[in-house]
């Protein structure tokens, strides 16, 4: 049985706000560093990237393909897309050629092409519609991102329940996505979800290092095909995920409410001295319960700014717990910083690309191992004998001791030094 990790949520070139650098040489260089071997297309609904990945890619297998240049990283053709209400959902297909029929299908239904839309067409259908039409293709659907405050189904004055979107389809859908600001013990709090196998990806729209496999599943496969990720997925056969890594939820730029308009991120503190500074809201510990409702019912006014105070993921899913109860079949969840995070928080350089950290992330990921491995299972000491600070905060991380200032607003949390 083979232990693989993969990151089947990304984006292309086409897709909005996306680096024009997510192309398919520097995706595989960036997976190696990182330790992937398995990578969504993403973007598969897009015909100019389908064109890219047809003149680039061989199938090495039944839907799984690799880069004429280079074999060493699989792919698997994936997409997202955007229904009638707004909710995002994540696609996995079998082939390249089903991705070109499922968009043909679906075009049916649009007044634009989707190359208008770019990357993440919008499908004027409910969820329920897409479940059926993309299982009619032998294709996996779950929410995408499923708590961010933006195009998600649990996203505040949306749906409680998986069926609010999928109808009857909910028993069907294949997985659900956690996205950047939540992992497996705050979704498992909602206890309808403990049926379904939690998948987390990084939705890159860069190749840089901090960005691709910063989330990525351990998957228990037999061999490399789509019918084996499928088995994995839906957890049977004896395939499954055997594990989820992701960013620690406090790091994800919507882990805390905010205001919508000025940015500033909620907090809650006791004895508040101060409505507000700079960059936070703050309200009284004791009050937490009553405001969370309060901002979910779009109640709660900025203080500064008078903008619409909206629910953060660590909010809406405290909103939406129905148990208390650990879920012991749920896999182990393991929380990380990306490494060159790490690295520009030890040298005090607030950017992740400059010269000066990605030579020392080229240096660890070259001569210790790559990137998931440091972060979640090399020996301290090894890491230690290469730069002996990185091996202590890495030390301090696989043991929940790294204090974070909680990311909300659109702005990514920020790792404080011990």
């Amino acid at each position: 049985m083979l232990s693989l990790y993969a990151d089947f949520h990304i984006h292309s070139p086409y897709s909005r706000a996306t680096s024009k650098a997510m192309l398919l040489p520097n995706l595989v260089e960036s997976s190696k560093s990182a330790g992937l071997k398995i990578l969504g297309t993403g973007d598969i609904l897009d015909s100019r990237w389908r064109e890219y990945l047809k003149n680039h890619l061989v199938e090495e297998d039944e839907g799984i393909y690799t880069y004429k240049k280079d074999d060493s990283l699989f792919f698997v053709p994936t997409g997202e897309v955007e229904d009638n209400e707004g909710i995002h959902h994540l696609l996995l297909l079998p082939s390249i050629s089903s991705g070109e029929d499922l968009a043909s299908e679906l075009e049916k239904s649009m007044e634009k092409t989707i190359k208008q839309y770019g990357g993440r067409p919008i499908i004027p259908l409910k969820g329920s519609e897409l479940v059926e039409i993309v299982h009619r293709y032998n294709g996996l659907i779950g929410p995408a991102h499923a708590f961010t405050p933006f195009k998600s189904i649990f996203r505040s004055n949306r749906y409680r329940k998986l069926s609010g979107s999928y109808l009857n389809q909910s028993i069907k859908i294949d997985f659900v996505e956690l996205g950047l600001s939540a992992d497996s013990n705050m979704a498992d709090r909602i206890k309808e979800l403990w049926n379904y196998t939690f998948l987390t990806n990084s939705d890159s729209h860069s190749p840089h290092p901090s960005k691709i496999g910063r989330e990525c599943n351990l998957i228990s496969l037999n061999t490399i095909t789509f019918d084996e990720i499928r088995f994995a997925i839906k957890n049977i056969k004896g395939r499954k995920i055997e594990k989820n890594i992701g960013l620690d939820p406090r790091l994800g730029k919507y882990y805390s409410s905010f205001c919508f308009k000025c940015r500033r991120t909620v907090k809650f503190v006791e004895n508040v001295n101060a409505l507000y500074d700079e960059k936070n809201i703050y309200f009284e510990k004791a009050d937490e319960h009553v405001i969370i409702k309060s901002v979910i019912e779009k109640n709660v006014r900025c203080p500064v700014c008078r903008g619409l105070v909206k629910s953060g993921v660590n909010n809406r899913i405290k909103s939406l717990a129905t148990t208390k109860e650990r879920n012991k079949q749920r896999v182990e969840y393991i929380n990380i910083v990306p490494l060159v995070e790490i690295i520009a928080t030890i040298l005090g350089i607030k950017g992740t690309n400059t010269k000066t950290v990605l030579k020392e992330y080229n240096n660890l990921t070259s001569n210790v191992d790559n990137e998931i491995k440091i972060l979640t299972t090399t020996p301290i000491e090894t890491i230690k004998k290469e730069n002996k600070v990185v091996g202590e905060i890495i030390d301090k991380m696989r043991t929940n001791q790294l204090e974070i200032n909680e990311g909300g607003g659109g702005i990514y949390g920020k790792l404080l030094l011990p």
